[in-house]
C-alpha cells in the first residue's frame, strides 16, 4: 500500500510538472489570436489536431526516446541535467521575450505549427517526457501524457471563458507565474541530476 501510495504520488507530482511545462494557459492568448477568424466548427478542429498532434510527439519520445539516448550512453544525470538547463533556458526567454501575435488563418496548419510543435509539444516538454521515461517507465509516463493531454484539451477549450474571467493581463500573470515555476523544476532536475552524477562517480571511486 505504501509502495502504491508513493506510485501516485510521483505518477501525480509528474503530470503537473508536465502541464506547467506545456502551459496551456499561458498558451491561451496564442491560441486565441491564431483562431480569431475562425468558426466555432474550426476552432474545435484546430484544437484537437493540435493537441493530437502534440500527444503524438510526447508519446513517441516517451516510448522511443530513452532507447535511442541509451544506446549513446546516456545516464539518467545526464538526462537530468539536459532537461534542467533546456527547461531553464526556454522558460527565461518566454519570460523575457514580448508577446508574439500572429495573424489568423483559416487553414489547419497553424494547429501542427505553431501550436502543437513548438508550443504544447517543444524541446522542453520533450526532454522532460524524455526524464520521466527514463525514470518512471514508459507506463506511467504514457499515463502522465495522456492526463496532461486532456487537462491541455480542457484548458484551451475553455480558453473563452478563462480570458472573460481573468482578462488578457491575468492570464499574462498567470503565465509568469508558470514560468517561473518551470525555472525552479528546470533548476531542481540540474541539481538532482548533479547529485546523481555525484553519487555515481563516488560509489565506482569506492
Amino acid at each position: 500500500m505504501t509502495n502504491l501510495g508513493s506510485d501516485l504520488m510521483e505518477l501525480l507530482t509528474a503530470v503537473v510538472a508536465l502541464y506547467v511545462i506545456v502551459d496551456p494557459l499561458g498558451n491561451i492568448p496564442l491560441f486565441a489570436a491564431l483562431t480569431a477568424g475562425l468558426s466555432e466548427a474550426q476552432r474545435s478542429r484546430v484544437l484537437l489536431l493540435s493537441v493530437l498532434v502534440a500527444s503524438a510527439v510526447l508519446v513517441l519520445f516517451a516510448v522511443f526516446g530513452v532507447e535511442i539516448f541509451g544506446y549513446f550512453g546516456v545516464e539518467l544525470g545526464d538526462f537530468m541535467i539536459a532537461s534542467g538547463l533546456i527547461l531553464i533556458s526556454f522558460s527565461l526567454h518566454q519570460l523575457i521575450r514580448p508577446y508574439e501575435q500572429r495573424p489568423a488563418t483559416d487553414g489547419l496548419e497553424v494547429a501542427v505549427v505553431p501550436l502543437a510543435v513548438p508550443y504544447l509539444a517543444g524541446p522542453a516538454s520533450i526532454s522532460y517526457v524524455l526524464l520521466m521515461s527514463k525514470h518512471m517507465g514508459v507506463a506511467p509516463t504514457l499515463l502522465a501524457v495522456a492526463a496532461v493531454s486532456l487537462l491541455t484539451f480542457a484548458t484551451l477549450r475553455a480558453s473563452g471563458f478563462i480570458m472573460r474571467a481573468l482578462g488578457v493581463l491575468g492570464i499574462r500573470v498567470v503565465e509568469k507565474i508558470m514560468l517561473i515555476l518551470s525555472v525552479a523544476i528546470g533548476v531542481s532536475l540540474v541539481r538532482r541530476g548533479l547529485e546523481a552524477g555525484w553519487s555515481l562517480g563516488a560509489s565506482s571511486r569506492g
